[in-house]
């Protein structure tokens, strides 16, 4: 799977999508299967995508993102893994 990156207020983030970040993201999103998790993120808020990007950024963030900075990160996190679920 590809990696993405993403510069955030003058950091740089890697983003890769792996196994370990996809059953992250399922645990904290309470989501017990694939489908289960792809329905929760076909609803996302920013919640979960603040969810996502932590599970998949290099290196960690430490705080969430507002509205404004998600929306600059969306399009990235989108792809990564839209393109990783494709593979």
């Amino acid at each position: 799977m590809g990696d993405r990156q993403v510069v955030v207020t003058g950091q740089v983030y890697r983003l890769r999508l792996t196994v370990s970040a996809l059953a992250q993201m399922a645990s904290v999103l309470e989501a017990d299967s694939p489908k289960a998790l792809a329905a929760r993120l076909r609803k996302a808020g920013l919640a979960e995508w603040n969810v996502v990007f932590r599970c998949v950024a290099t290196p960690a963030s430490k705080t969430a993102f507002g509205r404004e900075k998600m929306v600059e990160i969306l399009p990235s996190l989108s792809a990564l893994m839209s393109e990783g679920l494709r593979a």
